[in-house]
């Protein structure tokens, strides 16, 4: 019988059969799964189940496979239906030129730990070590897995780095306007509309490129959004002026809502901040010095939290399962909470306190 295990963002099938291997697939939805998983156990049923051909991309189940071999297929078989695909093939081909020609069996437990003290040298963060660590251990679990290979995880035992606080910057009004006149000036008018966009919406990067025009709902508010990084799909409300935003780009039938590319983005964005960064006159610490497009959504959650929503609306938003990463998002400016804290129904709160007390 089939088993169907939840992956992050993937979820695994494995059919054991007696006497065999056992077959196992990668899928990103679980409605995929649960098809493949009744199509495959009907064939074998009927008899009628094909073994896959050994070819060049698929290498024999033996011991001796290197760990360039092992990584390599990882990331024909398994990287490419992750959401992470780049990150991941991007840290498999760096752990290629270490360990590539070395049979898979010898990166033992001591060679992750050299790994991790070379990563270290190179002031990689703990939350990067760690994304190395993930990734090893992912392939391991493939060739156990997948291919019947009884190899010790030497991720297992290993203690995960402590990550690093989260970012506390805040895009405050004078830097969002500073930003959004100078796309003006250097004519960037797409560019403004997203940087404005997603300080009203707290959208991804990623989800606000692939935002398409049937997916907006302006009448009632709303984007929907088919797939997040958390793998599920959330709608987002839109508030008047993310309305305005879009309702001054001319409202489409279909295509997205900005048909700009990852790349032409960052690089646009990169320029902005550089531009703001060598105007900045002002006395202080340069806000535009390290700015990055992702501290748009944490100002947006931040904002949304001055609002007054609570944690449950917040993360209705924002996609966020945990309250523990919200918390990295959220940072709450000392004016709202000293609002809160003053209000008129605060006071009764604490008149009615010392009441019961007394």
């Amino acid at each position: 019988m089939a088993s169907i295990q939840r992956r992050k963002d993937t979820y695994r099938v494995r059919i054991k059969r007696v006497g065999k291997s056992t077959l196992s697939a990668t899928f990103i939805t679980r409605p995929e799964a649960l098809q493949w998983a009744k199509d495959t156990e009907a064939q074998i049923r009927l008899g009628l189940y094909q073994e896959a051909p050994v070819t060049a991309d698929t290498p024999q189940r033996t011991e001796g496979i290197s760990f360039a071999e092992a990584a390599t297929h990882y990331m024909k078989t398994h990287s490419i239906h992750k959401k992470i695909v780049r990150c991941e093939s991007s840290r498999l081909r760096i752990l290629i030129k270490r360990w590539g020609d070395i049979p898979v069996k010898q990166v033992d437990k001591l060679a992750v730990l050299a790994l991790r003290d070379d990563l270290l040298k190179l002031g990689r963060s703990g939350e990067t070590i760690n994304h190395y660590f993930n990734t090893i251990s992912k392939l391991f679990q493939m060739l156990e897995g997948d291919w019947d290979l009884p190899m010790p995880n030497p991720i297992r035992g290993i203690r995960r780095m402590p990550c690093p606080q989260g970012r506390t910057k805040r895009v405050n009004a004078s830097v969002e306007e500073q930003l959004l006149l100078s796309c003006g000036k250097l004519s960037m008018p797409l560019l403004s509309s997203i940087i404005e966009f997603a300080i009203q919406t707290g959208m991804r990067r990623g989800e606000l490129m692939g935002l398409n025009w049937v997916d907006v709902d302006l009448p009632n508010r709303k984007a929907y959004l088919h797939t997040s990084k958390n793998g599920e799909p959330r709608q987002v409300p839109l508030t008047q002026r993310a309305v305005a935003v879009l309702q001054s780009l001319g409202k489409k039938d279909e295509g997205t809502v900005f048909p700009m590319s990852m790349s032409v983005l960052r690089n646009h964005f990169e320029r902005i901040r550089t531009y703001c960064k060598s105007n900045w006159s002002a006395v202080g610490v340069n806000p535009f010095d390290g700015l990055r497009f992702h501290d748009l959504r944490h100002e947006a959650l931040s904002r949304l939290s001055d609002a007054g929503l609570n944690v449950i609306e917040l993360s209705h938003i924002s996609g966020h399962k945990t309250l523990g990463m919200l918390k990295r998002y959220v940072h709450c400016s000392h004016q709202a909470i000293f609002a809160k804290l003053d209000s008129p129904d605060q006071s009764n709160e604490a008149n009615k306190v010392r009441t019961f007390v007394g």
